[in-house]
């Protein structure tokens, strides 16, 4: 037969003992996070090869499409590139260019950041 008192201080000292263990798991080593890359990744010899002038198929061929074509700025196209690195903090670059018609009239780098050389950074 079970001993009554007993079996019922076993099953009252489990939640205890759970929150004593949570509560110290400061020494548990941390998870691996996975680094999370989103967007186009546009490379310095990549944008070294854009000018003005240049047509939106010529552009494609070497960037690839755009992360986001805004249907309201057909004019416009803004290549976002977003890395977080495990538990780092992210970093962002951003590519926009500028078209009337079908010609590549501006290109906007004030955002753009090397994707090789924020890996060095880290």
């Amino acid at each position: 037969m079970i001993n009554r008192p007993r079996f019922r201080a076993f099953f009252v000292s489990i939640p205890f003992l759970l929150l004593l263990l949570t509560s110290c798991a400061s020494w548990l080593p941390a998870a691996h996070r996975q680094d999370v890359v989103q967007g186009n990744e546009i490379k310095r010899e990549m944008l070294d090869k854009l000018h003005v002038g240049m047509k939106k198929s010529e552009i494609t061929a070497i960037i690839g499409n755009p992360t986001l074509k805004d249907p309201f700025h057909a004019d416009r196209w803004d290549y976002i590139y977003r890395l977080a690195p495990g538990r780092q903090p992210a970093t962002q670059s951003r590519l926009t260019l500028y078209f009337e018609g079908d010609t590549l009239v501006k290109i906007d780098a004030s955002e753009y950041l090397d994707p090789e050389a924020a890996a060095e950074e880290e």
